[in-house]
């Protein structure tokens, strides 16, 4: 299972058309927005790692298990870099191993299982909680094998920012899509070209930061079969196929 930004937004535009001028509007545009944030912020190798040990009915019996998550993370720190990870259960549940291409380190995430997957997410941030609700009621209408693949998807990738500790990070990507918030690009460029020899040539350019191309807005994120760093437009609301909140209310 890969991430298809264009597939699960289509979806997300069915959802709101079907849910009206109501209160899921909002929390369904962060739900596409999210989408684009994995990308934006150079984790979308992580979040398909994190897929493909979902789509796992079970973990390989070899991989370690753990009573807790603080031996988990010792024992990962110890492991070498070049030994490959599928994954560690601790306490019984799942989790992958991810990757911070900043930091240079692996990381834990646990994985949902599908019974959580379907649930309400009440302890959640409240963004992350509100989308996750309003993508459950309203999808619960879909019943095709290919909208629910990307209901899922769309859940997954909620879960993913949730349990990565990135819902504030989400949240101040999603304020660059209101175009009432002031845009400040880390660098300005005049063409994608100029824009690609500064990328080249940056010995470490961080992951997820704003620039602009002409009256382009894009963030820095990663190509994971070239490992390395890509320029990732920033999509307008009308291509996302979502009506900004406040253009329903009128204002």
């Amino acid at each position: 299972m890969l991430l298809d930004i264009e597939k699960c937004c289509a979806v997300l535009q069915r959802l709101q058309e079907k849910a009206g001028a109501g209160s899921e509007t909002e929390p369904l545009r962060v739900a596409a927005i999210a989408l684009h944030f994995i990308v934006g912020s150079g984790h979308l190798h992580n979040f398909e790692d994190s897929l493909a040990c979902f789509e796992l009915d079970a973990l390989p019996a070899s991989v370690p298990s753990f009573a807790t998550r603080e031996p988990a993370q010792d024992w990962l720190r110890q492991t070498p870099a070049s030994v490959s990870i599928p994954g560690v259960t601790i306490a019984g549940r799942r989790y992958f191993v991810g990757y911070s291409l900043d930091d240079g380190v692996r990381f834990l995430i646990r994985v949902p299982s599908r019974e959580e997957l379907s649930a309400e997410w009440p302890d959640a941030d409240a963004l992350l909680a509100s989308s996750v609700s309003s993508v459950l009621r309203a999808g619960a209408r879909f019943t095709s094998a290919e909208e629910r693949e990307s209901l899922q998807v769309i859940l997954l990738a909620l879960h993913f920012i949730g349990e990565s500790g990135q819902s504030s990070d989400l949240e101040r990507f999603a304020r660059v899509f209101d175009t009432r918030e002031t845009f400040l690009p880390l660098r300005v460029f005049a063409s994608r070209a100029e824009a690609e020899v500064w990328l080249n040539a940056h010995p470490r350019p961080p992951h997820g930061a704003r620039i602009q191309i002409a009256d382009q807005r894009f963030s820095i994120g990663y190509e994971r079969g070239s490992h390395l760093r890509v320029l990732v437009r920033g999509p307008s609301l009308a291509e996302l196929g979502l009506r900004e909140s406040y253009e329903e209310s009128g204002e």
